[in-house]
């Protein structure tokens, strides 16, 4: 190699280098940038959070729900399911359960 091209190559070492090394202060400028709270200001909220928002699937809490007031059921089908189901009318459904 001529020293004109182990000095172009040097010249691209440094500059990766410093591409890598700039890369690097900004990942960690980011990362200063974030909001960060302590554990137990985390902890404080995820409290607060469970203690006003209702969720059934912490009984100690809120109780047991209402037995028909499952929000992800429409009402209509399920009474016109149920009608279906005590009159053993199955020509308007869809399906047949064997």
């Amino acid at each position: 190699m001529s020293s004109t091209q182990q000095q172009q190559l040097q010249l691209k070492i440094k500059y990766l280098k410093l591409k890598r090394i700039n890369e690097l202060n900004n990942n960690l400028r980011n990362e200063l940038g974030r909001e960060r709270i302590t554990a137990s200001n985390a902890c404080l909220n995820s409290i607060n959070y469970i203690q006003t928002t209702k969720d059934y699937t912490l009984p100690e809490i809120w109780g047991h729900p209402q037995p028909n007031s499952n929000h992800f059921i429409i009402n209509s089908n399920m009474s016109s399911l149920q009608q279906r189901h005590q009159n053993n009318d199955t020509s308007n459904g869809c399906c047949t359960i064997m």
